[in-house]
């Protein structure tokens, strides 16, 4: 089988929508859309301290060569730009942080450079095959996020431990990581639904999975963030709206009077009494200190160059900056900061206001956590920008290939 069929020629001329996951497709194409299943089933497993390589990462690497061999196809303006500014970016933070981890002779520093260099090429692969296979793609990962949400659900439902645990961690090294793995699972779902014509008896257990481990994490901002993506998933369809409180309602009494319903309260009523909820516990505090660093970033690690007197005592606890724009700003200066701002802005401009919005919630959380480096908000960016690019009459942009074909059909 081979790309040369009239059905890849369509869909790759067109940007029509294919008519399965692998008829007509070449081999390469269908390794490569297994393996991005197998690595969205697979993430949720840390076999590994936090850091290292993981097997999903392995297996993506692993598929980086089939990447290579599929065919290039036409691309609007703005995409092309959003690749461009984000490989700067990626570039440019590893150069930062090689550079100090020379000055420094601090070797430790240069494995920052690895993080950004995989999830760029996770991004050009779910890119090259998203393009070249929209609905083949969507469904793939519609379904694998599917299965991946049942199974952690069911291991915290079967091993959930309130005595020793009030915050579950599943598969993860910490619940911080359960909550924004479900949050970003929930984000990248909602955006592919619109091309991804799912049973409602798939899509419900998937959300439900999803909001369960979100809730058994007890990330504040997870859950917040959470509510967030559902009020702009939800506001611009009232009816949809108006079912999903309905259905809340006997929810909440079939729970209120639970374990988690109970420790979910306690965590949300506690917001900004806590230790960590300050500017300075999660480093903010760091950037005006260190103001030499603005303009061309400090890097990642090495945190002991800038250890201010308003953080000496919480350093132990909070040892890098808890926010993602925190750490681009600080870490990589106004040099990385104006090339990943440009990346969203194209992004933005590619994308309708409603796709992009599921971009929001993750950003959210974003404010108080350092979630630059975990991959799957890399994908949901990928995503975003394929699900646009691939959409009849994207509103994102004028050059878009599929408003091009939109017209001419």
């Amino acid at each position: 089988m081979t790309l040369a069929g009239p059905q890849s020629r369509t869909e790759i001329s067109t940007g029509r929508r294919s008519q399965g996951p692998a008829i007509g497709y070449s081999p390469a194409a269908v390794a490569v859309l297994l393996m991005l299943a197998a690595y969205i089933v697979l993430k949720p497993y840390y076999f590994l301290p936090s850091g290292l390589p993981q097997i999903a990462d392995l297996i993506l690497i692993v598929g980086l060569p089939f990447v290579l061999s599929l065919p290039q196809i036409r691309q609007s303006e703005d995409m092309r730009r959003f690749r461009l500014y984000m490989t700067l970016f990626c570039a440019y933070a590893a150069l930062v942080n090689i550079c100090w981890s020379f000055a420094l002779m601090d070797p430790s520093m240069a494995k920052d450079a690895t993080y950004y260099a995989f999830n760029l090429c996770l991004m050009i692969i779910f890119i090259r095959i998203g393009m070249l296979h929209p609905d083949a793609t969507f469904l793939i990962i519609a379904y694998a996020i599917s299965l991946s949400a049942v199974i952690q659900g069911a291991s915290i439902a079967l091993n959930y431990d309130a005595v020793k645990a009030s915050r579950q961690i599943a598969s993860f090294n910490n619940p911080n990581q359960l909550g924004y793995w479900s949050l970003l699972s929930l984000c990248l779902y909602m955006s592919v639904a619109g091309r991804v014509k799912m049973k409602w008896y798939v899509q419900a257990p998937t959300v439900l999975c999803l909001v369960y481990a979100t809730t058994a994490s007890l990330s504040k901002s997870a859950m917040i963030s959470v509510a967030l993506l559902f009020l702009l998933h939800f506001i611009k369809r009232p009816k949809l709206l108006m079912i999903a409180l309905l259905a809340l309602a006997p929810a909440y009494f079939v729970v209120e009077n639970s374990v988690i319903f109970g420790r979910v309260t306690h965590r949300l009523e506690g917001i900004g009494e806590s230790r960590d909820d300050s500017l300075g516990a999660r480093g903010y505090f760091r950037i005006v200190e260190n103001p030499q660093y603005i303009l061309l970033g400090a890097g990642e690690g090495a945190l002991y160059r800038f250890v201010g007197p308003r953080e000496r005592l919480m350093v132990a606890d909070y040892p890098e900056i808890h926010s993602t724009f925190g750490t681009i700003l600080f870490s990589y200066g106004l040099v990385g900061s104006a090339t990943f701002a440009a990346a969203i802005w194209c992004l933005y401009r590619l994308s309708s206001g409603g796709l992009f919005l599921h971009l929001l919630p993750a950003f959210l959380y974003g404010l108080t956590h350092q979630g630059l480096r975990f991959s799957l908000l890399w994908l949901l960016l990928a995503v975003i920008a394929v699900v646009a690019s691939t959409s009849l009459g994207n509103a994102g942009s004028s050059n878009s290939t599929a408003k091009t074909a939109a017209r001419r059909m």
